[in-house]
């Protein structure tokens, strides 16, 4: 068992530097897959998702490095695909059109101030507080169970194989300054968004990102008990995270009692065992 990263950025979009950087140093980590997904085109401005015009000439890099690198290292062609009703989705002719190996959803952006401009909950603290008050008038509770009903929709409506970091909301909720994740209005948009997944067999991301992960722990916890699959997914914007904190993450795992997640290959997803802790000694030296 070698570790796969599903979810990694380049210079495409946010990420820092080129993609065959990012090969390069999977190859070292003796990574035997490594998948890319860039922030899919907007139909509006936005500093980290891919420029429209740059589209082709990923699909294209990506490609190449597939036949580069083939029987070294699977090279897999992605996107984190934005659901934003009327204006993108995972079901979007020209992602269909792009021949993706398997598809990113997620939810970034919720409704939309005034002039039109959609409100992005995973930008600045600044930026949060100021959609929050303007287009939700502070009720927080409004606003994330919104974000929780978009995150259903895409899941119900456009089937994407993975749902990212499901609680990204958190981002803006340390210390818990906005709400309790132990509030009964909040337990039931988590369990209802569950019961969606569940029901639609989508892979549900565990974004090691931060060492506390995206899902929290509790959530994920009631994903095992729902047969919820997982996969780890570092969401490197760096070639030395692709990696990042996945040791720690499987280790907590098992404890939850998963003993199984899913990586993509050549014949599509498939469930693999979990790394055992003589696993990650080894690695570790």
């Amino acid at each position: 068992m070698s570790w796969i990263n599903h979810h990694t950025h380049t210079v495409f979009s946010d990420g820092e530097h080129k993609p065959e950087l990012y090969v390069v140093h999977a190859l070292t980590k003796n990574l035997p897959a490594l998948g890319f997904t860039d922030h899919a085109p907007v139909p509006f401005d936005c500093d980290w998702t891919m420029p429209p015009e740059n589209l082709s000439r990923y699909l294209k890099e990506i490609r190449r490095l597939k036949k580069e690198y083939a029987g070294r290292i699977g090279i897999f062609l992605s996107m984190e695909i934005d659901y934003i009703p009327g204006k993108v989705s995972p079901d979007d002719t020209f992602i269909k059109d792009a021949g993706l190996d398997y598809l990113l959803g997620a939810v970034h952006f919720v409704d939309a101030f005034d002039d039109g401009t959609p409100w992005c909950v995973d930008g600045t603290p600044e930026g949060f507080h100021l959609g929050l008050k303007r287009i939700f008038k502070n009720d927080i509770q409004l606003a994330v169970s919104r974000f929780f009903e978009l995150t259903r929709e895409m899941v119900e409506t456009t089937r994407p194989d993975i749902v990212a970091h499901l609680d990204r909301f958190k981002k803006h909720n340390k210390s818990e300054i906005y709400f309790s994740e132990k509030e009964d209005w909040y337990r039931e948009e988590v369990e209802k968004t569950l019961q969606t997944i569940a029901r639609n067999g989508t892979i549900m991301e565990v974004n090691t990102k931060m060492l506390d992960p995206f899902p929290s722990w509790w959530i994920l916890e009631r994903a095992f008990e729902l047969n919820i699959p997982v996969h780890l997914a570092s969401d490197a914007h760096h070639p030395s995270e692709i990696t990042r904190f996945f040791p720690e993450t499987a280790a907590r795992l098992r404890e939850i009692g998963f003993e199984n997640i899913m990586v993509f290959g050549e014949a599509g997803w498939q469930q693999v065992k979990l790394p055992t802790t003589e696993f990650l000694v080894r690695e570790e030296l």
